[in-house]
Order: C-alpha cells, then structure tokens, then sequence
C-alpha cells in the first residue's frame, strides 16, 4: 500500500502509456521553442536580480551618510520588491509550462478538470467547526483536480492553510499544508462523523474542549488496527458505527499505513467523505527556469501518478488493497 500512495517513490509504477502518446503528439513539438523561452527567461532573471541587488546596495551607500536607519530600510525594501519581481517571472514560466502539459494529465487520468485558485467542492469553513481542519483565517488553492473514478465524484484540492494573528506584533504560521479529498459517499450520511488521528489518552480527552468537537462524543468501534490509529466521534453513534463497518476500517488502516508524513483524518458530511493527507511541497509543480526540458516527459508521468493519488484512496475505499 506505501507505493500504492507514493507514486513518486523509484519504480512505484510504469510510464503511463496514453500520456506517452499524448506528450509525444501535443507537448513535444512545443518543447524546443518552450526551452529556448526558459533560457531566455533566466537570462532576464539574473539580469533582474544583479539590478536590484546593486540598487539595494547603492542606496544603502547613499543614504547612509545621511540617515542609517531609513537607509537600511530602503535597501530592505528595494531587496524586498526584488524578490517579490524573481517569484513572479519564476511562475510566470511554470504556469506556461503547466498549461501546456496539465490537459494532457488530466485527459489520461480520466478527463478531469482542473483548475487552480479555488476549489468550490471543499467546505473548508463547515470542516474547520467539524474539527476536521484547524483554524485558519487565509488558504492558498494550488491545483485542484475533480473528476470521476468508480462511478464515484471526487474533487481533490492542494491547499497551505494558516493562521495569522493580527495586533502589534502579528504572526503566521502554517496549520495544514497537503491534499483535502472530497469523496461522493454511497448515501447521504445524517450525523457528523469525524475520523480523528489517535492522539493519546490526555490528548482524545483534551479534544472534548475544541470548539470542532463540540456536541460530540467518542465511539469506540471493534477494530484493534483501526482503533490504534484513530479515534472516532460522532453526535449520533448509532450512525456512526453503521457507516464505519470493518470494511471502511480496513481501507482507512490501509491508508494510514501507506502515508508518511502527519497522519491522515477524516470526516463525513451529507453525501460525502472528506480526507485530509499532509504532505510537503509543491506536488503538482511542472518545469522550472533553472532546469532543462529535457526531463519534461519523465516530470509529467510523476505527476500524473500524483494526480491519481485520490484514484488510488477511491480503489483503497472500495475494497482494493495493493
């Protein structure tokens, strides 16, 4: 199951031979002139860079004399601006490259959709009361993918939740960062249910004054594995322990299983099931100015298997086991 979850790992899975056709016939003949853009475009970077260093530098020298501490603030400023230029032609050329190769992932994983920036299929806000989600106040949507598999809806979103503190002295800091997975359920599911990682005696009992856990009590399910794992609450546990059978315990001790990284959890909601995997990093990033496009073809297949990470949780929640 670990390789099953982490398509990216050396030799968890063959080249996908549909995208190998699609790469061949639509993205390959764009290459040449996509590399000959990459090269110009670090040429303009570093070029970009260089000025922006030396007019730090030079204003720091000219005001110095004059005023040291607002000349050390301008230079800050000005390094500031600098970066904030670099990250946006850095992205510029990887949303290029992104919108040259993404359709072609998305139609040999199953004709998904994809999109960037929102993703409409996630109550992030009824997730968060749920307790499924921390608190937060500012989300960052990467790619979103939604699509079918097993006659089963899905969306699946990359998101960077945080939480800033406002006053004087105002902090952010990160309170999730992977995949969340909205995945259809067989029926509409009429209680809150939430799969929360097992976190100790002191812990699950500390969990009763979360705000997210409110109104809800825990339900001890016969199923050691499933048990060591996670804790399961629920404000109706009649319901509860008729949607979490041994066979949707099985999937969930399977997937934990072949995770690494902060533990998975999950929730129903109405008609879906909703999953959350932390995970580090950018998964879904394609193409970079500092590299050759040479590897674009071996890039593209790792991301596909990342793509069809919610694939591989739908076959595990049916049954699967690999």
């Amino acid at each position: 199951m670990a390789t099953a979850l982490h398509a990216s790992d050396p030799g968890s899975s063959a080249p996908d031979r549909g995208l190998e056709k699609l790469f061949r016939r639509e993205i390959a003949p764009h290459v040449k002139a996509l590399e000959a853009a990459r090269i110009e475009g670090r040429a303009g970077f570093i070029t970009t860079a260089i000025a922006f260093a030396a007019g730090s530098a030079f204003l720091l020298y000219v005001m110095w004399p004059l005023d040291p501490g607002w000349a050390a603030l301008a230079a800050v400023v000005a390094l500031a601006v600098g970066v904030k230029v670099l990250g946006s032609q850095a992205r510029r050329f990887r949303h290029r490259v992104r919108d040259l190769v993404m359709p072609a992932i998305c139609r040999a994983a199953g004709d998904l959709q994809h999109g960037t920036g929102d993703a409409f299929g996630i109550p992030f806000d009824d997730l968060e009361r749920l307790g499924l989600l921390r608190r937060h106040n500012h989300r960052t949507i990467d790619d979103v993918f939604e699509g079918r598999h097993r006659d089963t809806s899905f969306v699946m979103a990359e998101a960077r939740l945080r939480h800033r503190r406002a006053g004087r002295r105002s902090r952010s800091h990160t309170v999730f960062r992977g995949l969340i997975l909205a995945i259809e359920a067989p029926r509409e599911v009429r209680a809150r249910i939430l799969v929360a990682r097992e976190a100790g005696v002191i812990g699950n009992r500390l969990k009763g004054w979360i705000d997210g856990f409110s109104g809800l009590a825990r339900v001890s399910l016969p199923h050691q594995a499933f048990e060591a794992r996670f804790e399961v609450y629920s404000d109706d546990a009649t319901v509860a322990r008729d949607i979490i059978g041994p066979g949707f315990c099985d999937a969930m001790v399977a997937l934990a299983e072949g995770h690494r990284g902060r533990p998975i959890q999950g929730a129903f909601r109405g008609r879906w099931f909703y999953l959350t995997m932390p995970r580090r990093g950018d998964r879904f990033r394609l193409g970079s100015l500092f590299h050759s496009l040479d590897g674009l073809g071996a890039e593209a297949q790792q991301v596909f298997q990342e793509v069809r990470t919610v694939h591989r949780v739908i076959d595990t929640l049916h049954g699967e086991r690999r």
